[in-house]
């Protein structure tokens, strides 16, 4: 069955009109719907999907073409708050670029544990001194419409969050998703709540995001950030060849140590991919895609 909105799917869950929602990302939605009686949240799987939230940043719009900028709001933002309070620990804090679960994954990169003084620090040495109201300086942040955990409400905590810093956040919620696609791909922002995919390899999910060859206005989720960098431009055609693993794995642990410290996008969470379920079904698609895997071997107890 198709829904218009999650919400609609979620009330026909609840009524038993349907048995299973697959790829379900709210984990406000998700906390809620597992207090049912028939109801069964599975959070395992996904390992291969890879999904990872961030702000994004347009290196072209000053002040932010200066990494301490966007290392200082790295720094200001607390991201075991939002795992842990706004998504109620459904979630994991992001470290990088790639997901963990994924064989090239290393968390040995900048961690950027929440330390407002460092922020203020970087942003003083950037010369963007506080006004007489305590303001450095103001950013627009867009927002999608929809998944209102992943963006909507990440978007809201900002606002009184980097004013702690001296940076006055605008928001800019976009009425549907062609028009926030249109404003990112076409690089008519300064910074967005956005997520990628990682998928089964690197090249397919990772690449797309930091290539300065997919730096390609009107296409959402290339390289909108309009980051260049010749070492991880290097870095990622050497790992798209290399054929043996373990070198492959030291290639992507540079690239993931590079993206980290230029800051092109600040790193928030990793979505929770659940799978929602009658408790009377069993063999739900909890494998490394999820409910991207087929479903013929699910059964009725």
């Amino acid at each position: 069955r198709i829904f218009k909105d999650p919400s609609a799917m979620e009330i026909a869950f609840e009524r038993k009109d349907i048995d299973m929602i697959s790829f379900h990302s709210s984990p406000t939605s998700a906390h809620r719907l597992k207090k049912l009686p028939h109801a069964n949240i599975e959070l395992r799987g996904g390992e291969a999907i890879g999904p990872l939230g961030w702000v994004a940043f347009n290196l072209k719009k000053k002040p932010l073409d200066d990494a301490r900028v966007r290392q200082a709001i790295a720094y200001a933002i607390d991201r075991e708050f939002i795992t842990k309070k706004l998504h109620g620990g459904l979630t994991k804090v992001a470290t990088g670029p790639i997901a963990p679960g994924s064989p090239f994954y290393t968390d040995k990169v900048e961690s950027y544990r929440l330390n407002l003084e460092k922020a203020n620090q970087l942003l003083d040495a950037a010369g963007l001194k506080k006004g007489a109201d305590g303001t450095r300086f103001t950013l627009q942040l867009d927002v999608q419409p929809g998944s209102p955990d992943n963006y909507g409400t990440i978007a809201e905590y900002l606002k009184p969050q980097l004013k702690k810093v001296g940076i006055h956040v605008n928001l800019r919620i976009s009425p549907d998703f062609p028009t926030w696609a249109k404003r990112v791909g076409g690089h008519d922002f300064e910074a967005s709540m956005d997520a990628s995919f990682n998928y089964g390899d690197p090249v397919i999910g990772v690449h797309r995001t930091y290539l300065s060859s997919n730096i390609k206005p009107g296409v959402v989720w290339s390289n909108t950030q309009n980051y260049v960098s010749p070492k991880v431009d290097d870095l990622l055609a050497r790992a798209t060849v290399e054929r043996d693993l373990e070198k492959r794995k030291a290639l992507y642990h540079a690239f993931q140590k590079q993206v980290v410290e230029d800051v092109p996008v600040a790193f928030t969470h990793v979505w929770a991919i659940a799978t929602v379920a009658d408790k009377s079904l069993r063999n739900l698609p909890i494998t490394i895609w999820s409910g991207l895997t087929p479903y013929d071997e699910i059964e009725r107890k």
